[in-house]
């Protein structure tokens, strides 16, 4: 099967979801900052910026045949709204959104004409807000944004794109949160389904969306927590 490129490879969730797409026998080449685990020692792994278009053209080599493409980056700078500075959001909708365009780009030259299929993991932060983490939200909003212009945009030329949208996942980055008995209590309360996602629950549903079951699903956004963001919050008396 061609290949898929992953951006941000090395975090909890994108590491699922290039355990997932080697467990269907894809090839798989990585971006990421952050060197490879053990585990996935033996994947091409480029370790750079994935803002930079020479980095994200190192992990299409990597691959030849590319017809998959993982936006799975993000960046934060956690402060209250009156204390951000342009620089510190600019600098976060770069990483988090705008550097999702080149890859696009690439994905559809390289495909050479084939079908192609392109996911970009969002947030349930980009419909809600959320105290000093409003960078984090407009990146993941304005992801979504180029997610349906690139469905829409290049869907004549072969491309589909979707957005898959997590709720809370048990990453490392925030096990600060479920490791502790009260939170995760707390976090569990709100979710309907009663349990909180893993990373492999999001990992399936990137998976199922670059395959060929999937294969008129385009310009969507998937969201995967446990329904969430679907309760109405409103008084009971």
């Amino acid at each position: 099967m061609s290949g898929v490129v992953v951006l941000g490879g090395a975090g909890g969730i994108g590491s699922a979801i290039v355990r997932a797409l080697l467990a269907e026998r894809r090839q798989v080449a990585v971006v990421d900052i952050a060197p490879p685990p053990l585990e996935l020692a033996d994947v091409p792994w480029i370790v750079g910026d994935a803002t930079d278009p020479a980095v994200i053209g190192a992990a299409f080599d990597a691959l030849g045949s590319t017809t998959g493409l993982v936006h799975c980056l993000l960046s934060e700078h956690r402060a209250p709204l009156a204390e951000q500075t342009s620089d510190a959001v600019l600098s976060v909708l770069n990483i988090g959104a705008v550097s999702a365009l080149e890859p696009l780009q690439q994905l559809l030259a390289r495909a050479g004409g084939e079908p192609c299929a392109a996911v970009l993991v969002s947030s349930i932060h980009a419909a809600l807000s959320w105290g000093g983490q409003a960078p984090y939200a407009m990146a993941k909003a304005a992801l979504e944004a180029l997610g349906r212009a690139a469905a829409v945009e290049l869907g004549p030329r072969g491309l589909r794109c979707n957005v898959v949208r997590p709720g809370f996942v048990m990453v490392p980055r925030n096990a600060h949160r479920w490791q502790d008995a009260a939170t995760r209590d707390a976090l569990t309360e709100v979710q309907p389904l009663g349990e909180l996602a893993q990373p492999d629950d999001i990992a399936r549903v990137v998976t199922f969306l670059l395959s060929d079951q999937a294969r008129l699903v385009s310009g969507a956004t998937v969201t995967v927590d446990g329904a969430m963001t679907a309760v109405l919050r409103e008084p009971t008396t």
